[in-house]
């Protein structure tokens, strides 16, 4: 037996397209493997999907197709149909649920490849996946970074190496006439945040003649897109010594733009801040639900030290990046931050989505990133 029977009234879901089946939904399944692909039933004997499974996890299975279609037919399509999206030379090629592949991230900077795979089911569709990488984009280098809480809930060690072509540890790339380092090996996630690109513009259309304060900075990127925009004066402030090192020496105007490695939240404390634009841009705060209520104290903290030391007229730019972290949530923490800090605040715009990263509308949990754009004064 080869199919995934669901309990009676459990296929509401599936029929909305959300891409998950949680194990309390199942009625019947046969003994299989981690990735297993098997097709999946409602009670009464209609096939509604195909999924790859893990008999362990309480995901138990995530949808590749739905209907009749064939799985892989559909794993195919669905490769192809993401990279026909995309145009840029650095961009996101494949993001898991919201291009139906679950499990499954690329970036593309230039003619270098980055995957992640956080599930069972991905990584036994990886030759399927490497060859028509290959094919399409014949690269110079597929340099995979498979680290993650996720894969190891998975039972899957994490990995990372390079997987095809030659090794070429950091590339350079353009974004909107901005030129930016990607560290591949020894950076964060892929090695870069393409997820703020259209936020880094919109600071970039913000900087002529500004002094900006640039947060949680990694290589600099907001920082580059205020110094093409015109910016006179741009600190970035990051903790990694060994990133600092990277971008200094990467230095795109040691007359404007400077690094202070130093933790972020003892820089606020102890600087003062005449700025006239100042990003907040951490790392994820929020690694698991049981963190978010000590991930609010912090976020609270983080924007309350900037709002009250900030000079009437600056301008912020505050993101969240934690996937627990619902916007609504995060506009009543930097309500009551601003409140704290005695400060009047306007909000002048919202996170503005990168289009290489879309997310499925019968998905919302995909849709992780916030920003808000803030006016502050007395």
């Amino acid at each position: 037996m080869s199919r995934v029977v669901l309990k009676k009234g459990r296929e509401a879901s599936l029929l909305r397209r959300h891409p998950w089946i949680f194990s309390g939904a199942i009625h019947d399944m046969p003994l299989c493997q981690p990735g297993d692909i098997l097709t999946v039933y409602t009670y009464d004997g209609k096939q509604i999907a195909s999924a790859y499974f893990h008999p362990k996890n309480s995901i138990a299975g995530r949808i590749l197709s739905f209907g009749e279609e064939n799985a892989l037919t559909a794993f195919a399509r669905h490769l192809q149909e993401a990279c026909d999206l995309r145009t840029r030379p650095a961009c996101r090629l494949i993001n898991a649920e919201g291009d139906f592949l679950p499990g499954l991230i690329v970036d593309k900077y230039n003619d270098v490849l980055v995957i992640q795979i956080s599930t069972y089911g991905m990584e036994r569709l990886k030759e399927h996946i490497l060859s028509f990488l290959i094919e399409h984009f014949k690269p110079r280098m597929i340099y995979e970074k498979s680290v993650s809480a996720a894969r190891r809930e998975e039972g899957l060690k994490d990995f990372e190496g390079v997987i095809y072509g030659e090794t070429i540890p950091e590339v350079m790339i353009e974004e909107n006439g901005a030129t930016h380092i990607v560290p591949i090996i020894e950076g964060q996630k892929t090695g870069f945040f393409l997820d703020q690109r259209e936020m880094r513009y919109k600071i970039q259309t913000l900087s002529k003649g500004k002094r900006v304060l640039n947060c949680f900075a990694y290589t600099g990127g907001f920082g580059r897109a205020a110094l093409h925009g015109g910016a006179a004066h741009i600190d970035n402030v990051e903790i990694s010594k060994e990133i600092c090192k990277l971008a200094d020496k990467h230095n795109p105007d040691p007359s404007k733009f400077h690094y202070h490695c130093d933790d972020v939240f003892d820089f606020l404390q102890k600087k003062p801040l005449n700025y006239d634009i100042v990003i907040l841009d951490p790392p994820a705060f929020v690694k698991k639900k049981a963190d978010l209520h000590a991930a609010c104290g912090a976020y609270k903290e983080l924007n309350r030290l900037v709002m009250a030391k900030a000079p009437a007229g600056t301008l912020l730019l505050t993101s969240s990046c934690s996937s627990y972290m619902e916007a609504p949530l995060f506009q009543n923490i930097i309500a009551q931050a601003g409140a704290e800090a005695g400060k009047n605040i306007r909000i002048l715009g919202k996170h503005l989505h990168a289009d290489d990263h879309p997310i499925s509308l019968y998905h919302p949990e995909g849709d992780y990133l916030k920003s808000l754009l803030l006016y502050l004064t007395k």
